[in-house]
């Protein structure tokens, strides 16, 4: 029996709401420059940017009716265990390790046992989301955004027209930052409860490389746990020190360590004798996600859950959502060359562990001779191609965030819908927008908050 996504009855309400909204956009007095500046300026003193750019530059969220959500979360469940079951294997046979595209370092790091159960702790799903949310990529190691989503939808929904909004339609935010900071305390105790601490409130580093473009982040993560009673510090891994069984970080110990820093640019810039690994092999310090996340993080990950080598391995409803919702995914080495040439127009190339859409090209954007020379580029190195997925599309009331005088004008544009999933949950929803195939924050697109929205 094959995954049947159910019907979305409220597909044509919920256009009816989105037009409305539009059509309060038009009075200047509800969403005119005035507005615009106003929530500009409120992004910015909240320090919602990333790279310094303004990171919402619509004057309306991405709406999600209640029915899409459960769909969403029976997917994320779904998908959940599989990738699970996927990572337990790895763990336990080199050759899969191996075949997903693991280093010999990467396996060294996925062999230490992290003090709690699961590899990963905090991941996305990135998705097309038509009749049925159609899977592209698994965000395993430190996705961001989960702060900025919380703090644009505060302000988001003071605007003068979402409050005339909420007169006529109920809405409900999403809050994965809540989830995160459940899910790194849930994570401690589990840890904490093994290695004998009774330190019920841990001291947590945000940690990751210096000057990265998501620092602002990090700021709004701390002051949340901070505002909770939860001693915490944004450091960089050269601030970290391993002396006398204790990680610190500019002289103070640290007990949780919330990685920022992917474990692809961790070995990039350091090898296995850096205090933080050695501090986590001695299970004198608990890092969330693990190390081990890169197993799922893997591009080539999807393409093993799609092997009909593997399907034994996955209980029946979850070998329908793979085959339902997980685009077709193999790696460059196993895929017929000419078959590839012949039909660019079906395939994108994508590095096996890249984050921010480097190293993407997409063969229905490319020439004959430009998808040729990407695949000889590619020919020794570690890539998977994926079929070409439809991208969904959304109208907006979109602005320039250096322009808020010219107000805001509605454009049609790529909309993507990615599930925060904390431990197998779905904790929270990322829309991104742009005009670009590629939809990515770091390659000039936005993030907009979502809104559950239902009728009064």
């Amino acid at each position: 029996m094959a995954f049947v996504a159910p019907v979305m009855r409220d597909d044509a309400w919920l256009a009816r709401a989105v037009d409305r909204y539009h059509e309060l956009c038009a009075d200047e007095r509800l969403a005119g420059p005035d507005v615009v500046a106003a929530f500009v300026k409120g992004q910015l003193d909240a320090g919602l940017t990333f790279g310094g750019v303004v990171q919402c530059r619509s004057l309306r969220p991405a709406f999600i009716t209640r029915e899409r959500v459960d769909t969403l979360r029976n997917a994320v469940s779904s998908l959940w265990r599989a990738f699970k079951t996927l990572e337990e294997r790895a763990l336990r046979d080199e050759s899969l390790a191996v075949e997903i595209g693991l280093s010999a370092d990467e396996r060294a790091l996925a062999a230490i046992d992290p003090g709690y159960d699961d590899a990963t702790i905090v991941s996305r799903l990135d998705t097309y989301f038509r009749d049925a949310p159609r899977v592209l990529e698994y965000n395993a190691d430190s996705p961001a955004g989960m702060s900025y989503q919380a703090g644009q939808a505060a302000l988001m929904q003071r605007l003068p027209v979402m409050t005339r909004f909420r007169s006529e339609f109920r809405l409900q935010d999403l809050r994965a930052d809540i989830a995160l900071r459940e899910t790194l305390l849930g994570v401690w105790r589990e840890f904490a409860s093994r290695k004998g601490i009774r330190t019920s409130t841990p001291v947590i580093a945000i940690v990751d490389l210096a000057g990265a473009a998501s620092g602002a982040e990090f700021q709004l993560v701390a002051r949340d746990l901070e505002s909770h009673g939860i001693p915490a510090l944004i450091a960089t891994s050269e601030d970290l020190t391993y002396r006398a069984g204790k990680l610190q970080a500019r002289g103070r110990d640290i007990d949780l360590v919330y990685k920022r820093l992917l474990v692809a640019d961790f070995l990039a810039h350091y090898d296995l004798h850096h205090p933080l690994v050695e501090a986590y092999a001695a299970g004198a310090v608990c890092v969330a996600s693990s190390f081990r996340c890169t197993i799922a993080h893997k591009k080539k990950a999807l393409s093993a859950l799609l092997d009909p080598r593997h399907s034994a391995w996955f209980a029946a409803e979850e070998r329908r959502t793979i085959g339902a919702l997980v685009a077709r995914t193999f790696s460059l080495a196993s895929v017929n060359r000419q078959a590839l040439e012949a039909d660019r127009q079906s395939w994108g190339l994508k590095p096996n562990d890249a984050h921010g859409g480097e190293g993407v090209t997409l063969g229905w954007e490319s020439d004959a001779a430009q998808w040729r020379a990407s695949l000889d580029a590619a020919r020794n190195g570690d890539y998977v191609v994926q079929e070409r997925v439809e991208p969904t599309f959304g109208s907006y009331p979109v602005f320039d965030a250096l322009r808020p005088g010219d107000g805001a004008s509605l454009r049609t544009l790529i909309e993507d819908c990615n599930a925060y999933v904390f431990r197998g949950s779905l904790g929270g929803i990322l829309t991104r927008l742009s005009d670009a195939a590629v939809v990515n924050v770091s390659q000039g697109g936005q993030a907009i908050p979502t809104l559950i929205i239902e009728p009064l």
